[in-house]
């Protein structure tokens, strides 16, 4: 019902293991607003993050805490970003970008536009009760990401050669 309030405790969310040690809790599907907007909350260990790519929907991001490095498409190049608590990067659908985390660990809120990232996270990543990344990380299922990816649309970014 889209004409209801939606209340997610800070406990709540379902959480997906993505590539074996990011933790992806979505915090409002897509489906509880009409499709019109996903936030997942992302905890990420040190050095660890997604690889350059593109998405069919705008991500916006929010730094919780921690510091992480975005490489942003500028020009058909990425360009490094630094990014600390507070921070906002806005990245329209199909412009090519890439993060991973520079602190111990790191934590970013993730809204896309329009909604649709917590079924990708569902399908490409794993259920996981913790909040907080494994250690060590675990393997991950390369087929179900892909498969996922094709579905979804997340496209792997080629930065132009000069």
């Amino acid at each position: 019902d889209m004409t209801q309030a939606i209340f997610t405790p800070a406990s709540g969310g379902q959480s997906n293991l993505m590539l074996g040690n990011i933790v992806c809790t979505t915090m409002l599907a897509g489906a509880h607003s009409g499709s019109e907007l996903t936030m997942v909350i992302c905890t990420c260990p040190k050095d660890t993050g997604p690889g350059p790519h593109t998405d069919p929907w705008r991500e916006s991001f929010l730094v919780l805490d921690g510091e992480f490095e975005f490489h942003l498409e500028q020009a058909g190049k990425l360009v490094p970003r630094g990014a600390k608590p507070g921070d906002v990067i806005s990245i329209p659908a199909g412009v090519g970008h890439a993060f991973r985390a520079t602190s111990e660990t790191a934590r970013v809120l993730i809204l896309s536009v329009p909604g649709g990232l917590d079924a990708f996270f569902a399908e490409a990543g794993k259920p996981i009760t913790s909040k907080m990344p494994p250690q060590p990380a675990q393997a991950f299922d390369r087929e179900r990401f892909e498969a996922a990816t094709q579905k979804y649309e997340v496209k792997r970014f080629e930065p132009a050669r000069m």
